[in-house]
């Protein structure tokens, strides 16, 4: 007989082997698929919220310069439920522009005082992300 046994691996072990990481590869690559395959989502959220950013802080600027005792104008000069533009012409929607006042609860209820101005903004209708700010007259009663 010969006892001699040669070093190696057989067929049947490589196959074996081949197969196990092929099965190992497929579970790894449905697992991790979903969440590369979405990585451009948190991207495209932090521009829209730098351009939302970017339209508030123009109608800011321009509520100091041309309207710093006018919610009345600076309220026209902002339209509610339309997409538009404002400044440099990023695109934003109006999803509300109303004049509140805080009542004795520090709950901000509809006023006709025209003394602050809430204001909230979004990308588009059905965007998720919104910004409010509350423009406020400088003088207390905005004047016309």
């Amino acid at each position: 007989m010969n006892t001699e046994r040669s070093s190696g691996f057989t067929l049947l072990e490589l196959i074996m082997t081949i197969v196990l990481f092929g099965i190992v590869a497929v579970m790894a690559v449905s697992f991790f698929a979903p969440s590369t395959t979405m990585t451009h989502v948190p991207v495209q959220q932090l521009q829209s919220d730098a351009f939302l950013q970017l339209v508030m802080e123009n109608m800011i600027a321009d509520k100091e310069t041309s309207f710093a005792n006018n919610l009345n104008g600076l309220c026209a000069n902002i339209n509610v439920g339309v997409q538009s533009t404002y400044g440099n012409g990023t695109s934003y929607y109006v999803v509300e522009r109303r004049y509140v006042c805080p009542n004795a609860s520090n709950v901000f209820v509809d006023s006709a005082a025209n003394q602050f101005l809430l204001v909230t903004i979004a990308a588009n209708a059905n965007s998720g992300a919104k910004l409010t700010y509350l423009f406020v007259c400088a003088h207390g009663i905005s004047s016309a």
